[in-house]
């Protein structure tokens, strides 16, 4: 009895088969191990028509895994970035002088260059948070006044016919009127050629700003003071 009910499923399984189903769905219509299905098929011939029918659904399958662990994965990343943030629940001026001068050691002095800091106080991002941390840090904890800031635009040549927008942008990223903005810098478009590196100058649609503050020489000075001093401490630990 045994037998025969096994010969009747063998026969279902491979008259499944020969109508082109994968091991999945005979599967699903009758329960046989895989190992079972493997020995009672071996011999089963599939048309080509068949085979392309499985081999899209193999990778139809392995489409869907890999958009369900792209979605996993996203969502496991913004789950630790909500549980970090709230970690920080305030800023305090003292922290906010420190986000500064690390913000301008990594824009300014990273190279060293005195002439830098003859120049005053300068600091140039295309990042709309950047430049606004830097801003507050301006009026916050070096006490400078609107009318002590500059401002530069530099976009590339091809944003010559949207100045107007980008006038606008910067305008209402920073909270300065748009006559704040007059100065405009076109830059031509560097590209690789012949295995030579060229510096990029298009950072984004809006271009780069360059925040200047007048008279700041000794702002400059102070900042890069309290920079080395950050770094000598950092060293000695």
């Amino acid at each position: 009895m045994v037998q025969k009910v096994e010969k009747y499923a063998k026969q279902i399984v491979i008259d499944l088969r020969r109508k082109g189903l994968s091991y999945s769905e005979i599967k699903k219509t009758i329960f046989v191990p895989k190992s079972t299905l493997s020995s009672w098929l071996k011999k089963i011939k599939l048309t080509d028509e068949q085979k392309e029918r499985l081999k899209k659904k193999r990778l139809d399958a392995a489409m869907a895994g890999a958009i369900k662990k792209n979605l996993k994965t996203e969502q496991a990343i913004e789950e630790i970035k909500k549980s970090s943030a709230e970690d920080i629940v305030k800023i305090s001026n003292r922290e906010l002088w420190l986000l500064g001068i690390m913000l301008y050691w990594k824009e300014r002095l990273v190279y060293d260059n005195k002439n830098n800091l003859r120049k005053g106080v300068r600091f140039t991002n295309s990042n709309p948070y950047l430049i606004k941390l830097f801003l507050k840090w301006l009026k916050d904890i070096g006490k400078i006044k609107n009318d002590e800031i500059g401002f530069d635009i530099f976009v590339s040549k091809d944003k010559n016919a949207k100045t107007k927008s980008i006038v606008n942008h910067w305008s209402e990223i920073t909270g300065f009127s748009k006559e704040n903005f007059s100065r405009l810098y076109f830059q031509k478009i560097y590209t690789k050629r012949r295995g030579v590196k060229r510096r990029a100058s298009k950072k984004s649609s809006f271009g780069q700003l360059r925040i200047r503050v007048r008279a700041s020489s000794m702002l400059a000075r102070q900042i890069a003071g309290w920079a080395k001093r950050i770094q000598d401490i950092v060293v000695k630990n």
